[in-house]
């Protein structure tokens, strides 16, 4: 009886893993894929249809007016305000030092990080279709051939820096890290050194990129410092850091630029005397750090009670406990809430505005009330949202490479 209770088992066992062998069904063609997917039933149909039709229509719109009924005469004209407004012309190199030096690094980055350089085949097509759509925008807008030269040699020397990062490998990992955070004080020096641009001259995309490098590069390590001391246990710390996050927070960035323009020359003494966008962007940046504050602490709440346990088991003090256990977990938690903020400040460097400051979105709206344009702003303006966009998405797209690599939301 024993025997053949075993070999019942063992012959359930067999047709356990001949099941679990079985090869599953086959990847579906496209014609079952749209059957089963968007015409599944009647309503199903009608849905498919409905949206399809809509899609359509507004592709047709789009298309018809992009390469029928727009003159894109006035964005090739402006195209200077737009990129750098009323930056003096004869200075212009060093704006293209500064992006050539991000470029380079950019690429060195992409090259020690990349598990390869090859890319697939679905990578391959988007990148020959922006490297087209970005060739045939330079051919057309760009006024001199220097310009389109130096334009058309960003993808050269993204390719070199990342052969070079990829030979050399984690090599130079230390050393970029290093370039890293020295390039923003390095492109100040190019920019304002030797005679150069002061920042009341310092006006489209360029101004957008700077203004926004300084929020984000300032504002993270001030919104740590805020969001660690609101879970201090030193209640005048505690006290400080939620009433500045408080208030910071509840106003409107716009009324704090126009508040560092207007009111703060009346509060300080007549000798000292501060440039209204040096104002402007301690403004955004304590603007921007309670936000980051907020999102920190989120971070730091999820962090599980059994760390800090353990932390304080191995013997850790509080300042290596949050530095080697604690801000880690919580960083990469933040990641997706953290980006999402920075590309909203991003586009909000659109406000300096109010402070009369020309920044993309102002230099676009200028080139359309002339006289010889004037009634063109869905042009100019549909222009400076395509180049909005296209550092938004490079944002995200860099943000959710960074979540694969660090396993956000799987461990």
């Amino acid at each position: 009886m024993g025997l053949s209770e075993d070999v019942d088992l063992l012959r359930f066992e067999q047709q356990a893993r001949d099941v679990e062998a079985a090869p599953g069904p086959g990847p579906a063609t496209p014609g079952e894929w749209i059957r089963q997917n968007l015409f599944s039933g009647p309503v199903n149909a009608l849905l498919t249809l409905a949206s399809g039709t809509f899609v359509l229509f507004v592709a047709y719109q789009i298309l018809s007016f992009v390469f029928v009924s727009a003159e894109w005469e006035v964005v090739q004209v402006g195209m200077r305000g737009y990129m750098i407004g009323g930056f003096p012309v004869d200075e212009a190199w060093r704006v293209w030092a500064s992006a050539y030096l991000v470029i380079v690094l950019a690429g060195l980055s992409y090259g020690v990080s990349a598990r390869r350089l090859r890319p697939s085949a679905g990578q391959a097509a988007v990148g020959a279709v922006v490297v087209a759509v970005a060739g045939t925008i330079v051919f057309f807008t760009a006024q001199t051939v220097l310009v389109r030269a130096l334009t058309a040699g960003v993808a050269p020397a993204v390719l070199a820096g990342a052969l070079v990062g990829r030979l050399f490998g984690r090599k130079i990992l230390r050393p970029l890290i290093v370039a890293w955070v020295l390039v923003f004080p390095a492109i100040m020096i190019v920019v304002r050194g030797f005679d150069g641009v002061p920042p009341s001259e310092w006006e489209g995309l360029f101004f957008n990129i700077v203004a926004a490098t300084v929020g984000i590069v300032a504002s993270f390590p001030l919104g740590l410092l805020l969001a660690l001391g609101r879970r201090s246990e030193l209640p005048a710390v505690r006290v400080v850091s939620v009433g500045l996050i408080e208030l910071f927070r509840g106003v409107p960035l716009v009324a704090w630029l126009i508040f560092s323009k207007f009111v703060v020359d009346l509060v300080l003494p007549p000798q000292m005397v501060i440039p209204d966008i040096v104002k402007a962007f301690v403004a955004m940046t304590l603007f921007s750090a309670a936000y980051v504050g907020e999102i920190v602490r989120g971070g730091l709440q999820g962090v599980p009670a059994g760390q800090y346990e353990a932390a304080r088991a191995l013997g850790l003090s509080t300042t290596r406990m949050m530095a080697l256990i604690v801000l880690p977990q919580a960083l990469r938690s933040t990641i997706p809430a953290m980006i999402s903020h920075f590309i909203s400040l991003f586009k909000d460097t659109s406000l300096f505005v109010a402070i009369e400051v020309t920044d993309l979105l102002a230099a676009a709206r200028r080139s359309a009330s002339s006289l010889q344009y004037f009634g063109r702003d869905m042009e100019t303006l549909l222009f400076a949202g395509l180049i909005f966009w296209a550092v938004a998405f490079s944002m995200s797209r860099w943000s959710q490479r960074l979540e694969v690599r660090l396993g956000v939301g799987r461990r």
